[in-house]
């Protein structure tokens, strides 16, 4: 008898990778435990991640009852009845560490390119999830390129002298 979960196919994988991707990111990004609400709407599918680095890193329960027309930036209801989302903030608990690793790469002379590749490959190993690891590089890579443009008025300043 085969195992199906064996086959090295494409197709068997890319299911694996979708099922494991869509378990991992709940649990490797938020450590703390979330109420049995919480959980229902995460069981359901209904959250929203925010990226919010000057606010603390947190979650919460949240009542969607209209949207904002990105035109005119009026709002319009959507239902009568509010659909709740979990909302899961990337704050300043999650941005300080990455600022810090893009300062760290800066200062240990990384190429753009390297410190890239690194800190996807850290943030991707922290979080396991698309959004909360593209906070992470984003903030991390201006991190990097405010330490470099700061290295180089330093080095102006010595050099002009």
């Amino acid at each position: 008898m085969k195992n199906p979960l064996l086959k090295t196919g494409k197709i068997q994988l890319r299911v694996l990778l979708l099922i494991t991707a869509s378990v991992i990111p709940l649990k490797a990004s938020q450590p703390e435990q979330l109420t049995a609400e919480e959980q229902a709407l995460v069981d359901k599918g209904a959250m929203m991640e925010m990226y919010k680095p000057d606010e603390h890193s947190r979650h919460f329960i949240a009542h969607i009852d209209s949207v904002t027309n990105p035109k005119t930036g009026k709002p319009r209801k959507t239902s009568n009845n509010p659909q709740a989302v979990v909302c899961f903030v990337f704050g300043i608990e999650d941005a300080e560490p990455a600022r810090k690793e893009g300062r760290s790469m800066a200062e240990f002379q990384y190429s753009p390119s390297q410190a890239h590749e690194f800190l996807f490959a850290q943030g991707w190993d922290k979080y396991h999830d698309r959004f909360f690891t593209r906070c992470y590089v984003q903030e991390a890579e201006n991190a990097y390129d405010e330490a470099i443009k700061a290295q180089q008025k330093h080095v102006d300043r010595s050099s002009s002298s």
